[in-house]
């Protein structure tokens, strides 16, 4: 593209990708936790399950990248996906001290139990495109999100005292992800 696409005049939310991009993403996880909520784990926890499901075992430093969540918030998500026996936190033998997480065997089996809500949920968002304008979307988003990697690994990441200045603070109550902590008998703690 020989002439930039944005400006400073035409920038507005309706035509910004990054707004576009995160919105779809708001908007589809609000849908997704309104279709766990019967479920064990939340879909911010199954989402977590699902990363783990991609890899073998993930340190927590990889399953946050991977969730893009803070260690604070992915902590207390393994915690209780833990505490359910889902997963797993294991030393690794090469290094004593670093530990890995890993799906258990009923961790792999929601996991399935877990893709049947999303695949039900995303079957009835893209029920009115086509299959080509399905495949022109996610070819589209997969180049974006390859440029965004490109763009993240190339960019230094900001000093500490920066970052903290930058966040504004912890995230309003209404913007944290549902944590539910279920004992063995599936009683609500």
């Amino acid at each position: 593209m020989t002439d930039p696409f944005y400006t400073v005049d035409t920038l507005e939310a309706p035509n910004s990708i990054g707004f576009l991009v995160k919105r779809c993403g708001g908007l589809m996880s609000q849908l997704a936790e309104r279709r766990f909520a019967a479920e064990r784990v939340s879909f911010t926890q199954w989402m977590v399950i699902a990363n783990l499901g991609r890899f073998e075992r993930l340190t927590a430093t990889e399953l946050s990248a991977q969730t893009c969540h803070d260690m604070g918030a992915l902590t207390r998500i393994v915690d209780d996906l833990e505490e359910e026996g889902l997963v797993r936190r294991e030393r690794t033998e090469r290094d004593r001290r670093v530990v890995e997480i890993a799906l258990t065997s009923e961790g792999r089996r929601y996991l399935q139990a877990g893709k049947r809500i999303v695949v039900e949920l995303l079957n009835s968002l893209v029920a009115p495109f086509s299959r080509q304008e399905l495949d022109t979307l996610i070819m589209l988003l997969q180049r974006m999100m390859g440029r965004l990697q490109d763009a993240v690994q190339q960019t230094p990441a900001p000093e500490p005292q920066a970052a903290s200045r930058s966040r504004g603070g912890a995230r309003p109550a209404a913007s944290q992800p549902r944590r539910v902590r279920r004992s063995r008998t599936g009683d609500a703690k």
